[in-house]
């Protein structure tokens, strides 16, 4: 009797012990990437202090320290993906390494895919398709990781069919940089953004945008505003992921990148410290996060805009839940349908230096509106008083 009671103490302690691990697994993934190399447990920490829960860049060795951080890792293999930055992925090199590579790591539970090319030019599309399908085969469920490039107008929109007809990705990436030093915010990002939603709606995948955090060239140092904008103005239009481009202020070493020079003011800075914009992208990572069990259950319906309408977007339509509004008219509205059916309301303040009381005028008589209290996660009841700092949004549910 005493061994059986022994042996029953030691199971019912093997399950609470993995209760932590069930949950962690269970824990709704809504990726927030740095986009960046990554090769030192102190910077890992540092990103995964930040919120950080995927990163672009990550050689073999640092895969244990990833798991451990509970990040999820892009696999960076030069056998695979080549050495530069600006080189061709080499369909013939790619397919020939991958065998071992996958046998040595892909069983890894910090492994979320395997990077092959950033920005490829439409002529590169075929190679990439080669080596996606070898993923697929010898990887399936990994992410055969490719970022596209940032354009406009029916070129771009030829660029991206193109790209997911031939590559079949099973997420579609770009980047767009909209922060200048000159002070503005490009309205590009709205029509940029709103052409790779329409081709990811068109192809049922979901897609993610990388936004701008290290000044360089003639980007600035962002404002806790331009984070804001860029990350609400992402989720507003259904992206189902955020990258951060960079999170260190340095080139990017592992694709032997050039040294652009004036590098600064990432969420590190060039001697790796922490800076003002790491505390912003703290406070912003939590936010959505908390976001994110009701994020990634949403289907996009519609962006619109008030005020002032960027290229390759509308203003509301008949069939839009939000009409108008009591007070200002700055805003970016997406509607959303949730798996059970309820209805969704994204408002996004697009003032860029002013908060906005946020007062949709509905189209029909809504019985009540409960807002996602992004420090708690929690549905509360929605008051006539909630006022949206620059750049960030809300997220409504409605009942009719």
């Amino acid at each position: 009797m005493p061994f059986v009671n022994l042996l029953l103490a030691l199971v019912l302690c093997a399950l609470l012990l993995a209760a932590p691990c069930a949950a962690a697994q269970d824990k709704p993934f809504f990726p927030l990437m740095a986009w960046d190399y990554v090769d030192d447990a102190d910077t890992l920490k540092k990103m995964a202090d930040c919120g950080i829960n995927s990163i672009a860049f990550v050689p073999e060795k640092m895969l244990d320290a990833c798991q451990k951080a509970g990040v999820k890792a892009i696999l960076y293999d030069p056998a695979l993906a080549g050495s530069r930055w600006d080189e061709a992925l080499d369909a013939d090199r790619a397919v020939k390494a991958l065998p071992a590579i996958v046998k040595r790591v892909n069983n890894h539970p910090a492994l979320w895919g395997y990077h092959l090319k950033d920005e490829p030019i439409a002529a590169h599309f075929p190679a990439l398709g080669r080596a996606s399908e070898a993923v697929r085969k010898l990887a399936p469920g990994k992410w055969p990781y490719v970022n596209l490039f940032p354009g406009d107008g029916p070129e771009y929109d030829k660029y991206l069919d193109d790209y997911i007809t031939t590559v079949k990705p099973p997420i579609l990436s770009y980047d767009r940089y909209v922060v200048t030093e000159d002070g503005s915010f490009h309205p590009v990002f709205w029509s940029n953004i709103a052409q790779v939603r329409e081709a990811a709606l068109k192809h049922r995948i979901p897609f993610h945008n990388i936004i701008l955090t290290a000044a360089h060239w003639h980007y600035r140092v962002i404002s806790d505003e331009d984070l804001r904008m860029q990350v609400w103005g992402s989720l507003v239009y259904g992206a189902k992921g955020i990258a951060y481009y960079k999170f260190m202020s340095e080139s990017l070493d592992c694709l032997e990148a050039p040294d652009l020079g004036n590098f600064r003011g990432g969420p590190l800075d060039e001697f790796r410290r922490k800076t003002p914009v790491w505390d912003s992208m703290y406070i912003v990572n939590r936010m959505v996060t908390n976001l994110a069990p009701y994020l990634l259950k949403l289907r996009s319906d519609a962006v619109y805009h008030f005020g002032d309408i960027p290229a390759r977007n509308t203003g509301p339509s008949e069939t839009s839940l939000v009409k108008g509004f009591k007070l200002g008219d700055g805003f970016v509205v997406g509607d959303f349908t949730h798996q059970d059916g309820s209805r969704w309301v994204m408002v996004v303040n697009k003032v860029q230096k002013r908060s906005i009381m946020c007062l949709p005028d509905y189209r029909k008589e809504v019985k009540s509106v409960q807002y996602v209290d992004p420090i708690t996660g929690k549905l509360r009841k929605f008051e006539p008083y909630y006022a949206i700092a620059p750049g960030q949004g809300v997220l409504l549910k409605l009942e009719f």
